[in-house]
């Protein structure tokens, strides 16, 4: 997500711009990879699906569906990637929003925190990644979630 952003301020001309497509295009083929087979979307941890108390995180999703539509609108990516995006976005739909009674929507199973170090110590294990609590519209999920929608919304515009 940060990539295909700074992407917005680095002149054509910069040298360093062609390298960071490159990563961009390695990075998401690499996470293509690792969708869940079933729902298109990512584990929190995402190469041990199978393990015990893995499940389906929303922050993930959000961060690289949208990656994969501006990636593809901008032109950094192949246009395989706006297919995918528009499938894992019907996916983070149908597996972690909920409408409420009164119209609000809500994005569930994103993870609260994680990270590395600190006190206490994360030691970045399987257990403390799933150990960590998750949250209903947690600002890392559903920003990216609100980014996403509008990307998808211009790569309608562009087809028209």
């Amino acid at each position: 997500m940060a990539i295909v952003d700074v992407l917005d301020f680095i002149p054509s001309d910069d040298l360093r711009r062609e390298k960071l497509i490159d990563i961009l295009q390695n990075v998401s083929e690499a996470l293509v990879k690792f969708r869940d087979c079933e729902t298109g979307l990512w584990y929190q941890v995402i190469d041990m699906p199978e393990r015990e108390g893995n499940y389906l995180e929303a922050s993930c999703a959000t961060m690289f569906t949208y990656a994969f539509a501006k990636g593809a609108n901008k032109g950094y990516l192949d246009s395989k990637f706006l297919e995918i995006a528009k499938n894992s976005f019907n996916s983070i739909i149908k597996y972690h929003v909920k409408v409420d009674k009164n119209g609000y929507v809500d994005l569930y199973n994103t993870c609260s925190a994680a990270g590395l170090g600190g006190d206490p110590y994360r030691d970045g294990s399987f257990e403390y990644y799933i150990s960590e609590p998750t949250r209903k519209n947690d600002f890392k999920g559903y920003g990216p979630f609100i980014y996403l929608a509008i990307e998808l919304e211009k790569a309608n515009s562009l087809i028209k």
